[in-house]
């Protein structure tokens, strides 16, 4: 396991509830706000494939979201898992959609840098998820024995 705390002095659990209530606070935020101004498909959300696209994103994002909030406090793997393979599957759409705004639309530089903190920001939290599951996988494995 490559990180033993979250920020270099967080335990990987609070780390965890941060970062599940950090993406619960976007998603709703970007949720009740779906207009002109989302961050990744900004100028082409009046298409009808853009609620499509965004729509399940943060819903399934905020769902799980709220079970790693869980997860940490409670210690459930299972739930863990949950949270990383959702965000992986985000994080992948995200850098797409982010590569193809950047290739078509020609965003103002503020947006690109707002686009650029979230997707590093996603794949630092994806390292921490995952060095939390590694970290319950081994007490669980210490615990039965």
């Amino acid at each position: 396991m490559c990180l033993k705390k979250c920020c270099f002095f967080l335990p990987l659990n609070v780390g965890c509830t941060i970062i599940g209530a950090i993406f619960i606070t976007f998603h709703v935020g970007e949720l009740i706000t779906h207009s002109d101004d989302t961050i990744f498909i900004r100028q082409v959300s009046h298409k009808w494939w853009a609620p499509v696209i965004m729509s399940p994103i943060l819903t399934i994002g905020t769902v799980s979201s709220v079970l790693l909030v869980y997860a940490a406090s409670k210690r459930k793997r299972g739930f863990v898992l949950v949270w990383i393979i959702v965000y992986s599957i985000i994080f992948i759409i995200y850098v797409i959609m982010g590569i193809v705004q950047l290739a078509t639309a020609k965003p103002s530089p503020v947006i690109l840098a707002v686009q650029v903190v979230i997707i590093v920001g996603l794949a630092y939290s994806l390292l921490i998820t995952v060095a939390f599951y590694r970290y319950l996988g081994t007490v669980d494995s210490d615990d039965s024995i």
